[in-house]
């Protein structure tokens, strides 16, 4: 009562908010000065204004007030299902491969909760946008007031098909890359500068090929159509390789360039229906390892 009476400056609009009489208000304000000792508000014909000491304890009570409402969505959250509408974005690749499978399954468990899968390669602001997590592939992020959740960490792997190998032959260095067909992904910096850990020092091999592209999924059905070697993220082909379709070459030279991210932005309390899509994301994908 006492910090409605701060909020409206008056018993009358306290009243008002909380449903109750005035008189029942000024009574209990005046049981509180009583027990506190001190007049917390100072009384006119006019107007009602917070003493000193009124000023102080109303500090307190809003942060005590604010407490307890943290406390009350906590225990929503232990409590209640999620539900509503989650919008997240990812690169097209990673959803085809790993997010677009799952969704099903998903909506399944939380049958209150409704997605929006947008699948592009553009940048996306989760804030700007209006989108409650962005599933982000990349080296590093750049500092920001995003949360960031690691999900998986991914080596770029080279890979051929059999029907490749069988009719070109397995290099076993990266330096034998330059006497085969390669499919460099031209959105990468130095594109055709394939990087290798080579006895501790890092070195680049200058590859080319017949097909190159900017779309991880482009690279990787020219090498399941044996049509060169391709170099990409493991998750990109980590099915392709467990079922032998690709044959993953030079593990020993390669390097761990990138990680794939959720982010989401900050919030006291994440929104119920946002912490079970990252929770179940992590749960179906994040045990994927090189």
């Amino acid at each position: 009562m006492f910090n409605a009476v701060s909020e409206t400056g008056s018993f009358r609009g306290a009243a008002e908010q909380l449903g109750l009489s005035p008189s029942t208000v000024s009574k209990a304000i005046a049981d509180l000065e009583a027990r506190l000792g001190t007049r917390l508000i100072a009384r006119t014909t006019r107007h009602l204004a917070l003493t000193e000491a009124g000023l102080a304890y109303q500090a307190s009570v809003a942060t005590a007030l604010d407490a307890l409402g943290e406390g009350a969505e906590m225990v929503h959250a232990v409590t209640a299902s999620p539900r509503g509408l989650v919008r997240v974005t990812m690169p097209v690749s990673f959803g085809h491969m790993f997010v677009s499978p799952m969704l099903p399954r998903f909506v399944a468990r939380y049958p209150e909760v409704r997605v929006d899968a947008v699948l592009s390669d553009n940048y996306a602001d989760p804030i700007g946008d209006g989108f409650d997590i962005v599933i982000r592939a990349a080296a590093s992020l750049p500092d920001s007031s995003l949360v960031a959740r690691k999900i998986m960490e991914t080596p770029h792997v080279v890979c051929a098909s059999p029907e490749y190998i069988e009719r070109r032959g397995t290099p076993s260095h990266p330096m034998e890359l330059v006497d085969h067909a390669c499919l460099p992904l031209t959105a990468a910096i130095m594109a055709t500068d394939w990087v290798f850990d080579i006895d501790g020092v890092v070195h680049t091999v200058r590859v080319d090929g017949p097909i190159s592209s900017s779309n991880l999924s482009v690279a990787r059905e020219a090498a399941l159509a044996g049509a060169g070697i391709a170099r990409v993220p493991y998750h990109v082909v980590a099915a392709d390789i467990a079922a032998g379709r690709l044959i993953r070459l030079l593990p020993n030279f390669e390097r761990v360039e990138g990680a794939v991210f959720v982010l989401y932005p900050a919030q006291r309390t994440l929104a119920l229906k946002t912490r079970a899509f990252i929770d179940f994301l992590v749960e179906e994908i994040g045990s994927i390892r090189a």
